[in-house]
């Protein structure tokens, strides 16, 4: 089974298809595509390509701080945010790792000399954080690491209540990483970003990947105090984002049109592809406040594994969820992709239903 999402290279050769004629939904990217402005930057960025780009991206960097309202020495770029996931796996050395469980696999990866604690998310209850069951796990000397909202189940933790375990975490000598990679579909007052300068227990990570429908290029940045950002540039390399990377980004960012587009047709699209899955029999969606959406399975009478083989060969990619921790066959996540794309699966997903049922 694929660790990640988004490998339609071995998709491709798997099911004997073309790249450009697969539908993935197992990747959780903005269904508008990169931005415009990004798009023509880029071509306009090709002649530039014979020189070095700006070794820590510093317009990118100056323009995230304009809009974090932090400054440039509390922000760090990497080559995709999981980068500077692993940056911080070799750089912090906490006592033990907190984790609720599903969550985004390679926080386990990044610290997996660390002793680690799982903290089940429980399936009945919409796998919703219990905040209170995270903070009596803390000691002095642990990183527990939150993704908001958490991938794959989409929920979202409420700024007020992450500031209750940040506090927690501060008052015991922890510290506490949040992951917001798709922060960017939610509403933004509910980023912990804003905590940065008045807590050096805390680490906010982005991802300016998914929003903007880039990730081919990779490019990610992390907030956190000042002396923390000096030793990640010191044992981190230079030029690590490269040219392409940095003026997408930049031009991504001052897409003011394409971000509130992306936001309108967002809520749109995923309620009418959350309402579609609910309608197959079968089938249990969890509504999400993100951009995917986490599928439970197993009355369909059919494993995930088993619907992925049917839809593979009519070239619709979903991600089995077998491999998070806590989760098990019968979980599959989707990503909200346009409404001709979410239709596609819903009538794939129907057909495979309607040939259980004999009908």
């Amino acid at each position: 089974m694929q660790k990640h999402g988004g490998n339609i290279w071995l998709a491709a050769q798997t099911y004997g298809l073309k790249e450009r004629t697969l539908l993935d939904f197992s990747a959780n990217i903005n269904p508008l595509g990169p931005s415009p402005l990004a798009l023509a930057a880029m071509r306009q960025a090709l002649l530039q390509i014979q020189h070095y780009p700006e070794p820590q991206a510093e317009t990118l960097r100056k323009e995230l701080s304009q809009i974090t309202s932090l400054p440039e020495e509390m922000l760090i770029l990497g080559n995709g945010a999981a980068e500077l996931i692993y940056a911080l796996g070799r750089l912090l050395k906490p006592r033990r790792v907190l984790l609720p469980v599903p969550t985004f696999s390679e926080y386990a990866d990044a610290f997996r000399k660390i002793e680690q604690i799982h903290i089940p998310l429980d399936r009945h209850n919409g796998f919703t954080l219990d905040i209170e069951a995270v903070g009596r796990q803390l000691r002095q000397g642990d990183l527990a690491i939150i993704c908001n909202p958490n991938n794959p189940t989409g929920q979202l933790v409420l700024k007020e209540h992450l500031k209750v375990l940040l506090t927690q975490a501060q008052a015991s000598g922890a510290d506490l990483l949040v992951d917001e990679a798709f922060m960017d579909f939610v509403f933004p007052e509910q980023s912990l970003m804003q905590e940065i300068p008045s807590n050096g227990h805390l680490y906010v990570l982005r991802s300016l990947t998914k929003f903007f429908a880039i990730p081919g290029i990779r490019l990610g940045y992390l907030a956190t105090s000042p002396s923390v950002i000096e030793t990640l540039m010191s044992f981190l390399p230079p030029w690590r984002v490269n040219l392409l990377a940095q003026v997408a980004g930049v031009s991504s960012l001052r897409d003011k049109q394409y971000s509130a587009s992306t936001l309108e047709q967002m809520g749109r699209l995923r309620t009418l592809l959350v309402e579609g899955l609910t309608s197959i029999t079968g089938l249990r969606p969890l509504c999400p406040a993100a951009n995917f959406i986490l599928v439970d399975c197993r009355e369909s009478g059919y494993s995930a594994e088993e619907i992925q083989n049917f839809l593979g060969p009519k070239g619709i990619l979903i991600r089995q969820c077998k491999n998070f921790i806590g989760l098990d066959g019968y979980y599959f996540r989707v990503a909200v992709r346009s409404e001709r794309d979410n239709a596609r699966l819903l009538q794939a997903l129907q057909e495979l239903v309607q040939k259980s049922n004999g009908s």
